[in-house]
């Protein structure tokens, strides 16, 4: 309400003060007279509050019922309602406010005045009341009373202060968001953007985002995926858990998920959603997958691996009759017998097939690797000279076969067998690769690793010996690139040789190797990277075949320990012929009660007999009977575990099986020398 601030000019004569007293008591009993009792009477009626206040007289001369409820006065009461009293009814801290609207709304030239203030009830609560008010001014323009109205405001104050909360909880929300949220216009320029909006694309603030980017269309790696995305949305009016790959301030690419909806406002299209950086999630799930991949890939190759490994267990059996018989008749047959070349073709097929059994040992993971210094370039240029690269030019003459060795070439750990395996395997592959003219090159090269090769997550670091073999044919399919490792998947041509078998072998003979295998590939071509340990030891001289009189026994007695009854025969036939005094028994338990009663010179030892106690445990049973026993071992499997133990125990040189009369012979004559 208006407060008095009623201002004298100078002080008058006796004469002006009667006369202005007058004419200020006949302008009041004017206002006075103005207000019927049925005006009062309607006031009352009304829900907001109704006054008039003489400034003449410093009185209320209209106060309605709303009047006395908002100011908690009694009605009819003793008290008399002044502007004090109604300034003890407002809050402290809004006292000064009323003042001040009260006296500017009377200085010259003001119509009235409205003021916003806080009552303060006895209780402790509050109500907010919104005053507003006319000045009643005489002929002269001197303010002679105030008409106004004042109303409860607190629902409406309440409101806005609630909408006032959540709207600032809204902007703290999406200010301290987790996620980008955004808002973009149909052609994709910013609107609004919160700070993590900004900094998943690499800028300081949402301000240098929005004021940055001309469009979020250019935030994507792959703009069409954003025009489909639009399609879905004005198709649909949203789309939730979209994934898209976008690019950063940087140029670095990440991945995220996200959700928008289009609306209107002022007749626009826009856009707004949430955006939620998944990189690492999405990395995790594709590194998730691939492990899972592995592991497959691990359990089918474990699977296949115990099935070879027990086939070719069998097979190298059975091929041991095909390989030995044929040399044990050679060796009686005259130098002009018209049987020496089919019987030599028989024994040629059967370490043929001895060979193919060596692959699937290899998948199995379970062959012998016998290791030796080698070179390289040796085994590229001992390959061109093989009746198998002979072959392959003759099947494949549209084929330019070139070379390229390092001259310099560091040397390597290996299996010379397995290595000249897998650069045929890899030259026979490259060469079915090429269908109407190429070039298919062989290389060396030394490199030195410092970093993860693809697919690998580490790799050992030094020097390596690499072996490349490139072609420019068509390259190798996405689909087929995932499996070409496996055994027994092939692309080759049905009739010319390939079991499914090769890439495998090659795969397996890296990891015995310790080495690592990288593939490139594309519409222009293929080249496999063999990367092969290197080390600095010499290679040792090579030695020729030995003179079969080097091997000869005299008369020696030699024990032959193996399951299969055709193995005993087979290798008591070849040491009889050698020379030496053969005797043979059928399990390691019959061997140890045999030397129990008698002395041998060697033992001739199998390692798996699934009947009975194994090789292993059958030495270290003899060992304790004959203390140094000397002994080989021969088995159609794997240099396991056990056979290294044997030959910790005493044991000699380990042959596989099936072996030919040279590698028996000289194994056992080496044992007997030692």
């Amino acid at each position: 309400m208006a407060l008095e601030n009623f201002l004298m000019a100078e002080k008058p004569t006796y004469e002006e003060l009667e006369q202005r007293i007058s004419d200020l008591e006949s302008e009041l009993l004017k206002y006075k007279g103005g207000i019927s009792e049925d005006f009062k009477s309607v006031a009352d009626q009304m829900l907001v509050g109704v006054y008039q206040y003489d400034l003449l007289s410093r009185k209320f001369t209209l106060l309605n019922k709303r009047c006395y409820e908002f100011f908690r006065f009694e009605e009819g009461g003793k008290e008399v309602v002044t502007t004090k009293s109604v300034l003890l009814h407002i809050h402290p801290k809004y006292r000064d406010k009323v003042r001040n609207a009260s006296a500017e709304s009377l200085a010259p030239g003001s119509d009235g005045g409205e003021v916003e203030y806080c009552l303060l009830r006895e209780d402790g609560s509050e109500r907010w009341m919104q005053d507003i008010w006319i000045v009643v001014r005489d002929n002269s323009g001197r303010p002679v009373a105030i008409q106004g109205m004042v109303r409860d405001d607190t629902e409406r104050k309440q409101a806005e202060e609630a909408l006032r909360e959540s709207e600032e909880k809204y902007r703290r929300l999406v200010e301290n968001a987790l996620v980008g949220v955004y808002q973009v216009e149909k052609a994709g320029k910013f609107i609004m953007a919160n700070k993590k909006m900004a900094e998943m694309f690499g800028y300081d603030s949402p301000e240098s985002l929005i004021s940055s980017v001309d469009s979020i269309a250019n935030l994507y790696v792959r703009p069409e995926a954003r025009t489909a995305i639009m399609q879905e949305i004005d198709a649909k009016g949203s789309v939730y858990g979209k994934t898209v790959e976008l690019r950063k301030k940087d140029g670095e690419k990440f991945w995220i998920k996200y959700h928008t909806r289009a609306l209107m406002e002022e007749e626009k299209t826009i856009y707004e959603g949430l955006m939620e950086d998944i990189t690492e999630s999405k990395r995790a799930e594709e590194e998730r997958k691939k492990l899972e991949d592995q592991l497959h890939r691990a359990q089918k190759m474990e699977s296949l691996g115990l099935m070879a490994g027990g086939i070719a267990h069998d097979l190298n059996n059975i091929l041991s009759g095909i390989v030995s018989y044929p040399e044990l008749i050679l060796m009686d047959l005259p130098e002009d017998s018209p049987l020496r070349e089919p019987i030599e073709t028989i024994k040629e097929s059967g370490m043929r097939a001895a060979d193919v059994v060596s692959d699937l040992l290899t998948i199995a993971r379970g062959v012998a690797t016998g290791k030796e210094i080698l070179n390289l370039n040796t085994i590229v240029t001992e390959y061109l000279g093989s009746a198998e690269h002979q072959k392959l030019e003759k099947t494949h003459s549209f084929i330019d076969f070139k070379f390229e060795l390092d001259s310099d070439l560091l040397n390597l750990s290996g299996s010379s067998i397995h290595i000249n395996k897998t650069l045929m395997n890899l030259v026979a592959n490259a060469g079915e690769a090429i269908e109407e003219g190429g070039i298919v090159t062989i290389s060396t090269a030394n490199q030195y690793l410092d970093k993860a090769l693809k697919g690998y997550e580490n790799v050992r670091l030094g020097e390596y010996a690499v072996l490349r073999i490139s072609d420019d044919g068509s390259g190798i399919s996405p689909q087929d690139l995932e499996r070409i490792f496996e055994p027994f998947y092939t692309k080759k041509v049905l009739g010319r040789s390939g079991t499914g078998l090769g890439l495998a072998v090659v795969w397996n003979t890296l990891q015995d190797h310790e080495g690592y295998i990288n593939v490139k590939t594309s519409k222009k071509g293929t080249t496999f990277e063999l990367y092969f340990p290197a080390t600095r030891d010499d290679v040792a001289d090579e030695k020729g075949t030995v003179p079969v009189d080097d091997y000869l026994g005299n008369g020696e007695k030699i024990l032959v320990v193996d399951d299969e009854e055709t193995q005993r025969e087979i290798a008591c036939g070849i040491l009889t012929k050698l020379g030496y005094t053969a005797e043979a028994v059928s399990s390691g338990e019959e061997a140890v009660e045999y030397l129990k009663e008698q002395s041998v010179d060697l033992v001739v030892l199998d390692m798996i007999m699934p009947k009975g106690i194994n090789g292993c445990e059958t030495y270290e049973r003899i060992i304790k009977i004959h203390p140094g026993q000397k002994a080989i071992i021969a088995s159609g499997y794997a240099e396991t575990p056990d056979v290294k133990k044997a030959q910790r125990l005493g044991a000699g040189k380990y042959i596989k099986k099936p072996y030919t009369v040279g590698k028996i012979g000289v194994a056992v004559k080496a044992e007997l020398e030692k």
